[in-house]
């Protein structure tokens, strides 16, 4: 049985080599041990984009999983004026959801204690969905 923390980092390899592969510049931190805010620093079409992985091992995310010092480095990012920051989560049948921080945190103040797939499909984009759009605009991704 693999580890979630080996589960997680091979997850945040792959996610960065899919992005990679659609001719993003990617950069993968590596010192989670030491509190690192994101796992991804992506950019493309001058457009940065900060993204934390989770890797869900079930069927639910449950949202404590977001730590507050993601929430403030997504904010202060975005401050800058970046791209809002956004989580990859991906389910156990494979596929990937990006889901802006911001969709997480209305969810949170409503209630939510964790999300499933349908949640994801509805708050988020499919990344499939965020890569044809990462390649035909470069305008903010605020859905």
């Amino acid at each position: 049985m693999v580890s979630n923390k080996t589960a997680g980092s091979r997850f945040e390899k792959e996610f960065a080599g899919i992005l990679a592969d659609h001719w993003f510049w990617v950069h993968l931190f590596q010192d989670n041990k030491n509190g690192q805010p994101c796992d991804v620093i992506a950019v493309k079409n001058g457009r940065a984009y900060l993204i934390d992985c989770k890797d869900c091992q079930s069927e639910i995310f449950p949202l404590s999983r977001i730590e507050e010092n993601q929430i403030n480095a997504m904010i202060l990012f975005s401050m800058m004026g970046n791209v809002p920051g956004m989580f990859a989560i991906r389910f156990p049948d494979r596929q990937i959801y990006l889901l802006l921080y911001t969709k997480l945190q209305e969810l949170q103040e409503a209630g939510f204690k964790r999300i499933n797939e349908s949640v994801c499909k509805t708050q988020g984009m499919p990344l499939e969905q965020w890569l044809e759009w990462s390649d035909r605009d470069a305008g903010d991704y605020r859905k």
